[in-house]
């Protein structure tokens, strides 16, 4: 018999504000939903850090594209551009990294040339590689704005293709000062409780942050953790995942909310 929706709490280790729509989607649907922030975004506040942003905000139009590899890189970036760039200059095609960062975009009245649908679904970097408008880059200047740190795949296939890629590192990662604190409460709760937990992580950061605080628990109530179902939203973040130890791990197509609810239905589905 198909398991039932409210038998299962998803936990929803997304920043609150991205967790919220997430989580009426779920209830709707009948899944009980649990917070645990493990991902904070801060801007970037070094001194360095800040000049090089500028730097590379005042020489936006010297670009021929630009790609937003999610909701916050817009959120940041849109935001340096507007201060510097009232009109933004033209000629340049912007990319995004999946519907929701195009989404993001349009908010700001800027029209994606592409936003990395693969025929599958997938809406990842290697996705958006896959673009017409990005197969002949040869000697075109292309911005990627980003968080620090981040995957360096993108740029360098473009560099291989023979544009000159820069980075524009807009914000930090970094996990929250209460993430244990929460994850202590969220243990009680699993223990107390008759319904089932599955885990989830939208990002390879959201993913290595959850594992940094598990390793903090006592061995058994880490093994326990790690039996839990873990949703991930692509195959490259289920393979570290499992690697790290979670026997169960969920696939979902993309990180999308509707891909993620998606991947959960067809788990009970086949429960």
């Amino acid at each position: 018999m198909m398991a039932a929706a409210s038998d299962y709490c998803v936990v929803i280790t997304r920043p609150q504000a991205q967790a919220k729509q997430w989580a009426g989607l779920l209830a709707a649907e009948g899944f009980h939903t649990s917070a645990l922030n493990v991902l904070a975004i801060v801007p970037v506040s070094s001194e360095e850090k800040i000049r090089a942003i500028k730097n590379k905000i005042l020489d936006f139009d010297l670009y021929q594209k630009a790609i937003f590899v999610s909701q916050n890189a817009v959120d940041f970036g849109m935001q340096w551009l507007e201060d510097y760039w009232p009109q933004l200059p033209m000629g340049i095609d912007f990319f995004a990294v999946g519907a929701t960062t195009a989404k993001k975009l349009s908010e700001y009245g800027v029209s994606v040339s592409d936003l990395a649908v693969s025929g599958n679904g997938g809406m990842t970097s290697e996705d958006l590689l896959c673009a017409p408008g990005l197969q002949q880059v040869d000697g075109e200047k292309i911005i990627i704005f980003r968080g620090c740190g981040g995957r360096g795949h993108m740029a360098d296939v473009l560099r291989q293709r023979g544009a000159w890629v820069e980075y524009c590192e807009l914000y930090e990662r970094e996990l929250p000062a209460d993430a244990a604190i929460e994850l202590a409460e969220l243990v009680q709760q699993i223990n107390l409780a008759e319904r089932q937990y599955l885990l989830s992580v939208h990002s390879g950061e959201s993913l290595e942050n959850l594992l940094q605080v598990l390793q903090k628990l006592a061995p058994e109530v880490n093994a326990m953790l790690l039996n839990l179902p873990l949703l991930v939203p692509s195959q490259r973040i289920a393979t570290q995942a499992e690697a790290a130890g979670f026997a169960r791990v969920i696939c979902a197509d993309n990180a999308t909310d509707a891909a993620m609810t998606q991947a959960l239905k067809s788990y009970l589905a086949s429960h």
